[in-house]
């Protein structure tokens, strides 16, 4: 055929191909598209991933925790932190109200997911999408995000990818028990309290395992913010979003509707007061005491890292000997009498302020001050600080009807402060040296000076036991008689001086035992057992009892001219409770770390200092001050009716500027101390200043309480008697003749007496 030639229309034509797909099968495009999504989502999460957190620390997450302080009798006193308040604690220690609460609020499926809620996921999506970060997330999510830095807290897509990753290796390793635990003890609730347990104890004072319905509720309210729900500022907004939590637990059947939810629905919010957490609550002296024991503690002892301890991220926990029971007591008591003798105080002075004849009593306050140590460390000099004292200021000031806001110039404000009455009680355990009872003063605020372990004053006549515990263990009995006779020591600073003591009522003559000598805190027999034992020795049997502090052996030193702290005099007294065992007073029992494990247990020392013997005379003598005839302390007979047997002695210094006084039973010896900061602010009179008056009333009250509380229960037991001690020591056959010669004495001399039925120290 050629090549141009038409076609036959007429031939018949082959049957048309059909036409076949140039292109893969639809299958694989979409298993090939999900390839490339697939990488790119793995892309996208493992460039997201890389400053997640390491592995190993997401499989034993470690989370900054505060130091715990707890008494003896398991009360958390305080919790030391720097940024977190956090701590632990076990899931059946939470109250089961706030679990329910919390799933039933935030994640409903808790038990039913792995970590990630994937009915919620295409909502979760949607909303990230649209640029709605908040809601989705799990409580396994959540505590990725409390746990880790790196999972971060912006409101984007990256965060919620890590959230999932970490959430899934949690989830892998660790039960639903203790994911919920965590987050429990994790989340941020309230200030800067991290956990329920903290946030619990700080917004309704109580642990978390008391908290009630509506309180969990109130828990659970306030993840969603803490800025809108504020219980302090928006109370209205936190019950309002507290009822709504309530209606989720009745929704998924954990609370039962009705009445009892109505009820709930309808109680006020009622917090706890807030304020200066380390300034508030129990014991605050002793917690600072605490604080400086362990920050010292801290920079010597190391973490199995090599690393020194950390007090505040650590999560130690610190076991001490305070007895919050005692402790309560101790504080009512001091508050109680020193509210009324500050009135007698304040009459007594006015008018007579110390500071308008000597002007250097308020210089010296100011430049005590700490506004005045601030204003020297910013360089400024002494007049400039002087001028900016008689600027009017905005101030807050104390005041035992409670603190009030007022403007005053700083240097009235030294003279308002000039004139409180202040005090230091420590409450020993003689036969532990344990220490359960510490007011180191009045306000911890306003008053930060701690008068039991800083302060040193004068201690006058509580010093005088030391004198006749060296007679006592140099044969002496204390029937032995001694004439109230004057005595000169000869040359006293070596240079020819000559000193002559005096009793404190002007009166001297005839004999006195050694019993009553202690207990009319007579000078002149004192000072006459002081030539007969010598200065050295009397100060070598001091330190042998507890005083740490150097003595200068002088005669003076035998009544008491001698500064030192409440709490070594109240140790030293404590070796006379003990049999005559010495024991260091000790406070911490023992630290734990976080896990619980012990990492130092504290036992005193102990040495003897006296035999059982002189330590036994010792407690028949201040036994002598309470009820002898004339003692200093028998008020605590007939005033305070107290049965039990007790041992005393009190104190006043000089011109009645201090008052003290030791209390001796056989479970406890407390010592008080009560004076204003200057010892140039004082009573005017011997019958307010002396020590039964200032002192003796807060051990008093104290004492009382203790006995009187069932929950204490504290014996009033006698003291024990070591065996082959002889009969006769109470020298009560002795006391007849001894007031008959004291009636003929006061009718010759008529010397001057007090409008006290006590005598003066």
């Amino acid at each position: 055929m050629s090549e141009g030639a038409d076609i036959d229309p007429g031939a018949p034509t082959s049957p048309a191909q059909p036409f076949k797909w140039r292109f893969p099968h639809p299958r694989w495009i979409f298993l090939g598209a999900a390839l490339l999504v697939g990488v790119a989502v793995l892309v996208f999460i493992l460039l997201n991933a890389n400053d997640l957190p390491p592995l190993n620390e997401i499989e034993n997450p470690q989370a900054n925790l505060s130091t715990q302080v707890i008494s003896a009798d398991g009360v958390i006193l305080d919790n030391f932190y720097t940024e977190e308040n956090r701590v632990t604690v076990q899931l059946n220690d939470i109250s089961p109200y706030v679990v329910d609460a919390l799933i039933a609020t935030e994640d409903a499926r808790f038990y039913s997911h792995s970590g990630v809620d994937y009915f919620s996921l295409p909502a979760l999506i949607k909303r990230n999408l649209t640029g709605v970060t908040s809601g989705g997330s799990t409580i396994t999510m959540q505590l990725s995000r409390n746990l880790f830095d790196q999972v971060s807290r912006d409101r984007t897509i990256n965060r919620k990818i890590k959230e999932v990753i970490v959430s899934v290796i949690l989830e892998k390793n660790y039960t639903k028990h203790e994911i919920i635990e965590a987050y429990l003890n994790t989340v941020n609730i309230f200030g800067n309290a991290y956990g329920i347990e903290m946030a619990s104890q700080r917004l309704f004072a109580k642990p978390a395992r008391d908290l009630g319905p509506e309180e969990a509720a109130v828990m659970v309210a306030m993840l969603k913010g803490q800025g809108v729900f504020d219980p302090i500022h928006k109370p209205d907004t936190v019950i309002s979003r507290r009822n709504l939590v309530l209606d989720l637990m009745v929704r998924h059947g954990v609370l039962e509707a009705g009445p009892a939810v109505d009820s709930l629905k309808a109680l006020p919010l009622v917090v706890a007061a807030q304020g200066r957490e380390h300034e508030k609550g129990l014991a605050p002296y002793f917690r600072q005491k605490v604080r400086e024991f362990m920050a010292d503690w801290c920079r010597t002892h190391q973490k199995p890292d090599g690393t020194p301890y950390n007090f505040y991220t650590d999560g130690l926990r610190v076991y001490t000997t305070l007895d919050t029971r005692l402790q309560r007591h101790a504080e009512k008591a001091a508050r109680t009498h020193l509210e009324e003798l500050q009135e007698t105080f304040d009459a007594q002075l006015r008018g007579h302020e110390p500071y308008h004849s000597d002007p250097s009593i308020l210089t010296d306050l100011m430049r005590q001050s700490q506004r005045y140590r601030n204003a020297r460390k910013a360089g400024k000099e002494p007049e400039a600080i002087r001028v900016e004292f008689d600027e009017p200021q905005n101030m807050s000031v104390f005041t035992w009807a409670g603190e009030i806001d007022t403007v005053m110039t700083p240097w009235d404000s030294l003279k308002y402060y000039a004139r409180f009455l202040e005090t230091g009680m420590v409450s020993i355990e003689p036969r532990t040296g344990a220490v359960r009872a510490w007011v180191g003063g009045i306000n911890f605020r306003h008053f930060k000076y701690d008068h039991v372990a800083q302060g040193k004053r004068q201690v006058g006549s509580t010093f005088k036991p030391f004198v006749y515990a060296a007679a006592m263990d140099n044969g002496y009995s204390p029937c032995d008689e001694e004439i109230n006779q004057p005595v000169v020591f000869e040359n006293v600073d070596g240079n020819g001086a000559r000193w002559a003591p005096k009793n404190a009522d002007g009166k001297f003559g005839g004999k006195m035992t050694l019993r009553r000598g202690l207990a009319t805190s007579t000078n002149l027999i004192t000072a006459r057992l002081m030539r007969r034992l010598g200065p050295q020795v009397v100060a070598d049997y001091a330190h042998k009892a507890g005083i740490e502090s150097p003595l200068d052996p002088v005669p003076a030193l035998c009544l008491g001219t001698t500064d030192l702290s409440v709490m070594e005099l109240t140790s030293a007294y404590s070796t006379f409770a003990n049999g005559g065992e010495r024991i260091e007073p000790f406070f911490i029992s023992r630290i734990e770390d976080r896990k619980g494990n012990v990492l130092e247990e504290f036992h005193p020392s102990s040495r003897t200092a006296f035999s059982q013997r002189t330590a036994y005379l010792m407690i028949e003598l201040l036994r002598g001050v309470v009820d002898a005839p004339g003692g200093t302390a028998t008020r605590l007979r007939y005033r305070y009716d107290f049965r039990n047997e007790i041992g005393g002695k009190t104190g006043t210094t000089q011109n009645h500027s201090d008052g003290w006084f030791m209390g001796v039973t056989p479970p406890l010896v407390t010592g008080v101390w009560v004076g204003c900061a200057d010892r140039r602010m004082r009573f005017r009179s011997m019958k307010e200043g002396q020590g039964a008056s200032m002192a003796l009333p807060i051990w008093a009250l104290y004492m009382k309480a203790l006995y009187e509380d069932p929950e204490i229960d504290l014996p009033q037991s006698a003291f024990a008697r070591p065996p082959g001690l002889s009969d006769g020591i109470d020298c009560s056959e002795l006391w007849a003749e001894e007031d008959q010669a004291d009636q003929r004495e006061e009718q010759r001399r008529r010397a001057i007496s007090s409008d006290d039925l006590d005598s003066f120290d």
